[in-house]
């Protein structure tokens, strides 16, 4: 029964562009694997195009062989979402999901293959999507990104909604929700640790912060519409969104506390499923993985360059593990076993004031949203179910100087420091006898000026992983 008995499946959009050879996909694939996902959302554009077609070939083939052995079932998999704002037609799609449904290395559920979508639902009714999917080799289990079902993307999941597309879909997927609402002071960039111990001035103090943050709201309504209609949900979660390609993607969507306080309320809310935006994609920044590229414009080159995300995926993997072995407390999220922590921080280097009202040297001034934006060092660490209290402290510098120290204790432990300052920043884990355990530093400086960050208006992330000493 959906619902019954937790989460089911943790996965990551993959943005399918170019591959130069099979490596990249190896790659991919054994990075995702060791964090604990089950599978990657391959989203596809241009289904009909070389490139697109040979990188598959790479992907199911490296996805095959990280199974254990021959006719194993424990490898990663991988699975479809037809991207409807790129092709409208699903009819275009129907090549690759009669190659590929059948494929070892697919991803199913209740022995269906899984199919999903980025919109889809302002495109075709219910009767043509209902069609197309008859036509296809096995009927698949259908959890599509439909929330722009009136029309307007990020519209809630109703009962009408159900009602109208219940014969089509297995579950639904959230998408807007994976980030907080423009212009609102939102829950989920707020500090928290399991004593409730922060010094900041911008602590949360509310009973369930996770599950109350505004978007995990949303998701719970979501969530409870699906059940009643007897289908799956799948919950959204990702750090940040930045574009800064055209002057009309141009925008920004809080980061801050965001992604651990999702993969947080993912954990009080189990929803069916958890699908992490994204693993790659360059564009919009919210990638925690590999960047190849040959797979990205040159305007996205510009933004990631000198920008590696690889530091979040110390922070997905707790998360991820927690989520499959059925846990339910956000506190409670460890380290591997062995590990004395795992963490990362993160930051703009760009602070807000930069830039004023003028241009950039890409033409563009400061992306809509930016108003949102906090000039502050973000950080989550988890520390082991033994660590005693007192144990261990984090100290966070800015700009040189040591800007706010916290306890640390077992389990979760995220802070948002707004005391920023221009210059380097670092964060360190310091036991009780001074020692340094573990420490994360370096990237690029934060700056009050848009030469600091090669002329451009770019509210990307740096994220560092915090490593042992």
């Amino acid at each position: 029964m959906l619902g019954s008995d937790g989460v089911k499946g943790v996965f990551a959009h993959y943005m399918v562009g170019g591959m130069k050879d099979m490596s990249r996909a190896v790659a991919d694939i054994s990075q995702a694997q060791a964090l604990g996902l089950d599978a990657f959302a391959l989203n596809v554009q241009h289904p009909g195009a070389d490139w697109t077609l040979s990188s598959l070939e790479y992907l199911f083939s490296a996805a095959a062989s990280s199974a254990s052995g021959p006719g194993a079932n424990d490898g990663f998999k991988l699975f479809f979402s037809l991207d409807m704002a790129a092709s409208p037609d699903p009819a275009t799609f129907g090549p690759l999901l009669h190659q590929y449904a059948s494929h070892p290395a697919y991803y199913t559920h209740l022995g269906r293959p899984f199919l999903s979508t980025f919109r889809g639902a302002a495109q075709l009714s219910p009767s043509a999507w209902q069609s197309f999917l008859s036509g296809l080799p096995a009927p698949p289990f259908f959890v599509p990104n439909f929330d722009d079902w009136t029309g307007a993307p990020g519209t809630a999941y109703t009962p009408e909604f159900f009602a109208l597309f219940h014969p089509a879909i297995d579950g639904v997927m959230g998408w807007e929700t994976a980030w907080p609402h423009a212009g609102v002071a939102a829950n989920n960039s707020h500090n928290n640790n399991n004593n409730n111990n922060d010094d900041d001035d911008d602590d949360n103090n509310d009973p369930d912060p996770y599950a109350q943050s505004t978007t995990a709201l949303d998701d719970a309504a979501n969530l409870a519409a699906a059940r009643a209609a007897a289908k799956a949900y799948m919950m959204p979660v990702s750090s940040f969104q930045s574009k800064h390609i055209a002057w009309d993607q141009n925008w920004y969507r809080r980061g801050g506390l965001n992604l651990p306080a999702r993969l947080a309320a993912a954990l009080v809310l189990q929803p069916d499923f958890v699908e992490l935006l994204t693993w790659n994609d360059a564009g919009e920044g919210h990638y925690v993985g590999n960047i190849w590229p040959e797979a990205i414009t040159p305007e996205a080159a510009e933004l990631v360059r000198d920008y590696d995300h690889a530091g979040w995926q110390a922070v997905v993997g707790p998360f991820a593990r927690a989520l499959k072995a059925g846990g339910r407390d956000p506190t409670a999220v460890y380290p591997a076993p062995g590990m004395p922590f795992e963490g990362a921080f993160w930051y703009r280097p760009l602070l807000k004031q930069a830039g004023g009202s003028g241009s950039d040297s890409q033409g563009m001034g400061k992306p809509r949203g930016w108003e949102d934006a906090k000039d502050a060092v973000n950080v989550a660490v988890m520390l082991p179910q033994e660590t005693a209290a007192n144990e261990v402290a984090m100290e966070v510098w800015s700009g040189g100087s040591v800007v706010a120290s916290f306890p640390v204790v077992a389990g979760l432990n995220m802070h948002q420091v707004e005391a920023i300052r221009v210059g380097e920043q670092a964060v360190r884990l310091v036991g009780a006898d001074g020692q340094v355990l573990g420490r994360g530093a370096g990237g690029i400086q934060v700056t009050d000026h848009l030469g600091g960050t090669g002329g451009i208006c770019n509210y990307n992330y740096q994220v560092v992983e915090i490593v042992s000493s």
